[in-house]
């Protein structure tokens, strides 16, 4: 290939004749023109020699710079700090420079929530109802669930734009209690059933819980990256699993009732109990999320969406409960949450791979119906009033007498705390820094509070409604309507001491607060 030196030289240069033929033709315009003509010809090929030198340079220039774009990086040039927002980073491999990724963190957490109890009421008295209609306004107790939470994982590149995250996080205390309302302590009828039996304390607290709940494994891709491609966003997808580990969360006294009875009793009566309180929700769970992000000098920001859906495990108080016949809802709440926020880089030193970062974003989660546990799972679940502690039929079949009756052979259904919770949502916001000391350190720092909406914590339906036409089955779901007698099938998860309208418990005022430090270590 020729060089552009070479070009220029060739091209700046004029053809070269033969020397008896530039000899003839200088005589021939020596005798013909005379010498001023000579010195005129003379003149004219010094300008077309500058034109040639000059077409040359550009043709050169043009050659040039598309070979200099191409050229590798010298060996001494240093690397540039080139990741993307904290919200759309993905630790990756085999990259210019950069063959493997291994992040690894570890991070503390704590949660406060606080939520406001209250209880539904016909009753007629001044301050709570006219009788005529079912008002929610009855104060019951304040509930606080409290926990600490030691972060670990590891961020592992597999390929470009590709990590596998693993997480194993440890619950170091889990608080729950239920303390006095503005008075509501000194009104136990409000904690009673039609009976008369108190339902649950208040105070009532919870055992002191810890361990491990569950092993998180998952993978982002970033699909476009800016920091490759600068005419692009980032954009970056994820899906992971979550494994259920821990002793199961069976519902609890923070102080047993009399010495030598056991904290957690038995709901099915089969053993004296334990105390065992277990810690993990004993959930599988699926999760999923997406966020976009681009870079606008200092200032990046972004948007995401997250999902959540959990699966009971058998061996859970909770998976008891589920696939049951005749029950509406038989897994937790499906979770959605949509956020946006931009980060500020006020100051970066990219070869010397530090950077300060201020994050700000808010976000909005809508959690479905589904059996949860609530503020009142370990009060409810070990309640000793007869309206919770008989089981449920497991089903009904046709009786003796010709009329639907409890059927035998279906195991009957004990309470367990676990409640049926009506949808909700939340919104809030959080603020965090970012401090990169070097290319190996990073530290993260930052707050959070959310706002809970109003809901139901104990709402299962009587019936199912979605089967009317099979009367040996339908039990006491029957009306006085005679185009339509069958209402559904029993629900057997429905305790109308709890789930009836005028009866029900509700979280009202709730909100949400958290901090967390983070330190992480970038191989």
């Amino acid at each position: 290939m020729v060089g552009p030196r070479a070009l220029l030289r060739t091209l700046a240069s004029p053809p070269r004749l033969a020397p008896s033929v530039a000899t003839s033709r200088a005589r021939a315009v020596v005798g013909a023109r005379g010498e001023s003509r000579a010195r005129g010809a003379s003149r004219a090929r010094g300008a077309s020699r500058a034109l040639a030198a000059a077409a040359a340079l550009a043709a050169a220039s043009a050659l040039a710079s598309p070979a200099r774009a191409e050229e590798p990086k010298a060996p001494g040039e240093p690397r540039l700090l080139r990741e993307t927002a904290e919200a759309t980073s993905v630790v990756d491999a085999f990259d210019d420079g950069d063959l493997f990724d291994l992040h690894l963190f570890l991070g503390f957490e704590q949660r406060w929530r606080s939520s406001n109890v209250r209880r539904e009421t016909a009753l007629a008295q001044p301050g709570l109802s006219t009788g005529g209609f079912v008002a929610n306004n009855e104060n019951v107790a304040h509930a606080t669930h409290n926990q600490s939470l030691l972060h670990r994982g590891a961020d592992i590149g597999i390929f470009k734009d590709l990590a596998l995250k693993v997480r194993l996080p440890v619950i170091l205390s889990d608080t729950r209690d239920l303390t006095d309302l503005e008075g509501a302590a000194a009104n136990p009828q409000r904690r009673a059933d039609p009976s008369g039996a108190l339902l649950f304390p208040v105070p009532f607290s919870s055992p002191a819980r810890s361990g491990v709940d569950y092993i998180g494994v998952g993978l982002d891709y970033a699909i476009f990256n800016q920091q490759r491609d600068d005419a692009r966003p980032t954009w970056v997808i994820g899906v992971g699993g979550r494994f259920g580990i821990g002793s199961p969360l069976r519902p609890c006294r923070g102080e047993a009732v009399a010495e030598g009875v056991p904290r957690c009793p038995d709901v099915t009566g089969a053993t004296a109990g334990t105390d065992d309180a277990g810690i993990s929700r004993a959930m599988n769970t699926v999760t999923a999320h997406t966020t976009f992000s681009k870079r606008l000098g200092p200032v990046e920001p972004y948007v995401g969406l997250d999902f959540l859906v959990e699966f009971p495990q058998g061996r859970s108080v909770f998976g008891q409960t589920s696939n049951l016949e005749g029950a509406l809802l038989n897994r937790p709440p499906v979770v959605g949450t949509i956020m946006t926020g931009v980060e500020v880089v006020p100051w970066e030193e990219r070869e010397q791979f530090r950077r300060l970062v201020i994050d700000a974003r808010i976000f909005g989660t809508y959690r479905s119906p589904g059996r949860d546990y609530s503020e009142l799972f370990d009060a409810l679940g070990t309640s000793t009033a007869p309206s919770l502690t008989t089981p449920n039929p497991g089903g009904y079949t046709l009786g003796p007498d010709g009329n639907s009756a409890a059927d035998p052979s279906k195991p009957p259904v004990y309470f367990t705390g676990v409640t049926d919770v009506q949808a909700h949502g939340a919104v809030g916001g959080h603020v965090s820094v970012v401090w990169q000391a070097g290319e190996y350190v990073k530290f993260t720092g930052g707050v959070s509070l959310a706002f809970l909406q109003p809901h139901l914590i104990t709402s299962a339906d009587a019936c199912n409604p979605d089967i009317t036409n099979d009367s040996d089955r339908a039990g006491p779901c029957r009306s006085q309507n005679l185009a339509q007698p069958i209402t559904g099938i029993p629900n057997p998860n429905h305790r109308a001491v709890i789930d009836l309208p005028g009866r029900r418990f509700s979280s009202d005022d709730g909100s949400m607060v958290g901090f967390w430090l983070n330190g992480v270590v970038m191989f």
